[in-house]
């Protein structure tokens, strides 16, 4: 169960991150629009960041269930 909780937590930290990064990056090109430069789109470190937090969730993800998978299998046999 705790490790349950702390994957909860862990994936809750991830997802504040990167919706934080994403909303800055929308405020900066709003801005931006705003002031007359017309360049819009995400820059290549946005991508980067949701690109590295996805892989982390991903590997977050299969980490757990292989955790979940092996323990109930040892309760099995």
């Amino acid at each position: 169960m705790d490790r349950l909780l702390a994957l909860q937590i862990t994936l809750m930290t991830l997802t504040d991150t990167v919706t934080d990064t994403v909303r800055t990056g929308a405020a900066a090109r709003a801005r931006q629009l705003r002031d007359g430069d017309r360049q819009a789109g995400l820059s290549t470190l946005e991508i980067a960041i949701i690109a590295l937090g996805l892989f982390l969730i991903a590997g977050v993800a299969v980490l757990a269930l292989t955790t979940a998978t092996n323990n109930r299998l040892n309760q099995i046999q």
